[in-house]
């Protein structure tokens, strides 16, 4: 199997979706994002074994900055909306709400803190519940705003406050 299809089945990656190679291929997404020509050729090699081939420890970082360019690109904000729907993130953890959340960065920075997940109801980011520890870099900040900008018909009603 491939390197990415090898990384995507760590457990923990279940919240990333698969960039597809072209997209990867593309100079234009590629932008900005430094790298070794080494580590591109692991992530595209389709042939990858973890127990033999040599990994440079760029990989995971790099696949992470192009998967948070993807899942804001049309066809990346259709793959994370399939995953809403089937539930693959976490839920809302307020016993009252328990609306499907969304995945979020704190920061867009590497290293800097990890992933959280933003409920659209409560409009909160709260800790996860697994134990998942993605960069938070690999969504960015403003994914969940993004999503919920172009799939407007999936931002739940804000919960009602009834008096007691």
């Amino acid at each position: 199997s491939s390197w990415i299809s090898w990384f995507l089945g760590i457990k923990g990656n279940e919240y990333l979706c698969r960039v597809p190679i072209d997209y990867i291929q593309e100079t234009f997404n590629q932008m900005g994002l430094e790298y070794f020509t080494e580590t591109l050729q692991v992530i595209l090699n389709p042939g990858f074994d973890s127990s033999l081939d040599w990994v440079f420890g760029d990989e995971e970082k790099w696949y992470g900055m192009i998967h948070a360019r993807y899942i804001m690109s049309e066809r990346g904000v259709d793959n994370m909306r399939q995953k809403y729907e089937r539930c693959d993130f976490e839920v809302c953890p307020k016993l009252s709400c328990r609306q499907k959340a969304l995945p979020e960065g704190p920061s867009d920075v590497c290293g800097k803190s990890n992933v959280k997940i933003f409920c659209p109801r409560c409009n909160d980011f709260y800790e996860l519940r697994s134990d998942t520890q993605l960069d938070g870099a690999m969504f960015g900040t403003s994914f969940s705003h993004n999503f919920l900008a172009q799939w407007p018909n999936l931002r739940p009603q804000p919960p009602l406050d009834v008096p007691r």
